[in-house]
């Protein structure tokens, strides 16, 4: 026996299940059936060179029925009225990073230790593993699957998989 009573590790509220030692600050919206795992940080600010760190007005959104995993991170923009977005029903793994402004579908899966940056899109259905780099402003399009330890350069083409560094098509 471990001794240990996950009652006391978790705190439920507005439907959402986030371990005590998560950090999720104010500007976050969330919906319901969310489990936030140990040591994640949701709603700090952005990596923007040349910015002001007391500036930032954005937000970040949650869907509905998300596993994020510990030590993931999901970071907010600098503007007001924008948000980097994670859908519905997706699985973000141990270590994972969301960058500024990013958007991530529904039903998408990311890997442990991926490295999504800001402004990068990955559409409903896809697939990011182990260790893969989407570069800011990449669309990851719909269904595709980013190969374990991919860097990812360039825009991919619907329901495909790529894998490499930089990724290709194969």
């Amino acid at each position: 026996m471990s001794g240990i009573d996950y009652d006391d590790e978790w705190i439920t509220k507005d439907g959402n299940h986030v371990h005590r030692t998560a950090i999720i600050h104010p500007n976050v919206k969330m919906g319901t059936g969310n489990w936030i795992g140990a040591y994640s940080v949701i709603g700090g600010n952005g990596e923007i060179r040349g910015v002001d760190q007391k500036g930032f007005e954005g937000s970040v959104w949650i869907g509905n029925n998300n596993v994020i995993s510990e030590h993931v991170t999901i970071q907010r923009p600098y503007t007001g009225g924008s948000a980097t977005v994670v859908e519905s029903n997706c699985i973000i793994m141990a270590h994972a990073h969301i960058g500024h402004d990013a958007y991530i579908g529904d039903k998408v899966e990311i890997c442990s230790a991926v490295v999504v940056g800001g402004h990068a899109t990955i559409d409903d259905g896809s697939r990011i593993k182990m260790r893969a780099v989407i570069r800011n402003r990449v669309i990851v399009e719909f269904g595709t699957t980013v190969g374990m330890g991919s860097v990812v350069t360039k825009n991919t083409v619907y329901n495909t998989t790529v894998y490499g560094n930089p990724a290709k098509e194969h």
